[in-house]
C-alpha cells in the first residue's frame, strides 16, 4: 500500500516539474502573453488589452519587419543571457512596469527618418500608416539615422508615446518578441 502511494506521489512530482520546466521553455523561447497598459498603441491596442508575443524571430534570430508590433526591455545597456530572461520572467508581463514598453518598428539599420510638418517619412518617402490615432505628429522637424544593430520604433499614438524620438534607438537585442496576436479582439 506504502509502495503504491510513494510510487502515484513520484509520479505527480515528475509531472509538475515536467509541467514546469515546460512551462519556462515555452515562455523563454515561443511565446508569451503579455497585458497592455497605457495610451501609447491607441488605436491599435487598448489599455488592459492581453496580446501574445512571439519569442521565435528572438530565438532562431529572423528578421523584424517594417510595421512589426514589438515588445522592448527598456533597460537598453542590460547585457542579455538566458539566466537575465529566467530572473525577469513573468507569465503575464505588463507593458507599463517601466520595464517594458510596445510600439511599431519604423525603421532598421541604415534608415533615414525624418518628421517634416507632421508627417514622418523613411528614406525620403512619406509614409502611409492608417493605423495611427492622429493624423498629424506634433512637434519639430527632425532627422534620425538608424544604427546598425538598432531599430527605431514609434507608439502609434504619436503625440502621447514614449519612443525612439525621446528614448533613442533601439538595440536589437532588447526586443523581447514581436505581437502576433490580440487576444482582446478575438474577445470584444
Amino acid at each position: 500500500m506504502w509502495k503504491r502511494i510513494r510510487k502515484t506521489l513520484r509520479e505527480w512530482v515528475q509531472m509538475i516539474v515536467l509541467s514546469v520546466v515546460l512551462a519556462v521553455l515555452i515562455n523563454l523561447f515561443v511565446f508569451q502573453p503579455v497585458k497592455i497598459e497605457g495610451e501609447s498603441m491607441k488605436p491599435t491596442l487598448q489599455n488592459n488589452d492581453y496580446v501574445i508575443l512571439s519569442k521565435l524571430g528572438r530565438t532562431f534570430n529572423w528578421d523584424l519587419k517594417y510595421g512589426d508590433i514589438v515588445v522592448i526591455d527598456r533597460r537598453l545597456e542590460q547585457k542579455r543571457s538566458i539566466l537575465y530572461d529566467i530572473q525577469n520572467m513573468g507569465i503575464f508581463s505588463q507593458v507599463d512596469d517601466q520595464r517594458l514598453i510596445i510600439k511599431r518598428i519604423i525603421g532598421l539599420a541604415g534608415d533615414t527618418i525624418e518628421i517634416q510638418d507632421g508627417r514622418l517619412l523613411r528614406n525620403g518617402t512619406i509614409l502611409e500608416e492608417p493605423y495611427l490615432l492622429d493624423e498629424i505628429m506634433l512637434g519639430s522637424k527632425d532627422s534620425y539615422y538608424v544604427p546598425e544593430g538598432h531599430v527605431f520604433v514609434l507608439g502609434d499614438n504619436r503625440n502621447n508615446s514614449m519612443d525612439s524620438r525621446i528614448i533613442g534607438y533601439i538595440p536589437v537585442d532588447s526586443i523581447q518578441g514581436t505581437m502576433v496576436l490580440d487576444v482582446s479582439k478575438l474577445l470584444r
